[in-house]
């Protein structure tokens, strides 16, 4: 997985950046967990590339878990998640080897993190093993048309191999183990969101 650089570390910590996550992402990760009839509140759950915790506060305050954990590949965003105060476990962690047994969790959220990890489909089957049988994915992601687009205008870096389509994007899944029962598109398909089940 790549570390944010600068310029893409800004944006993250934005207020477009928060407000985005509260009022568009978490609402669609909402609506597709009440379309696959999931019910969250008192889960155990992992968010996958916390930052700076933002969105570790959301999922607190939505569905009030009963073990909520935060990882991220960067020590100084695990250390601003801290500073939130947060009822959750931090620490600094890699996407493709979490340290926590098979089965583990109910739900993982990702939040627009995949187009950092070369070894995404590794991600995927990772996210898989931390997930109990019947426990759900809810992830967001860019096209990579998108992140290209990024890059070039927003001066981002991400790295090549990150770069997904759609139809790879839903293969990748499948070969994981995960059923998608749901999913959303933002931007005419430039950002997409699904809800998979673990049914392997």
């Amino acid at each position: 997985m790549s570390r944010l650089n600068t310029q893409e570390l800004s944006l993250m910590d934005s207020t477009v950046r928060r407000l985005s996550q509260r009022h568009i992402e978490l609402r669609t990760f909402q609506r597709l967990l009440r379309q696959a009839r999931i019910d969250l509140n008192g889960a155990a759950i992992l968010d996958a590339g916390c930052g700076n915790g933002h969105g570790l506060e959301l999922l607190a305050r939505t569905y009030r878990p009963r073990r909520l954990v935060g990882i991220d590949l960067m020590p100084e965003q695990i250390e601003r998640a801290r500073r939130r105060g947060l009822a959750a476990e931090l620490r600094v962690g890699d996407i493709t080897r979490i340290e926590e047994p098979g089965g583990t969790f109910d739900a993982v959220f990702v939040f627009a993190i995949l187009h950092h990890v070369p070894a995404w489909r590794e991600a995927l089957a990772e996210l898989a093993r931390v997930l109990r049988p019947g426990g759900v994915l809810l992830i967001e992601e860019l096209h990579g048309k998108t992140v290209d687009l990024s890059d070039r205008y927003l001066g981002t870096s991400h790295p090549t191999a990150a770069r997904f389509d759609w139809s790879m994007f839903r293969a990748g899944l499948a070969d994981a183990g995960f059923e998608i029962a749901g999913e959303s598109s933002l931007l005419f398909s430039a950002v997409r969101s699904f809800a998979a089940i673990r049914v392997a």
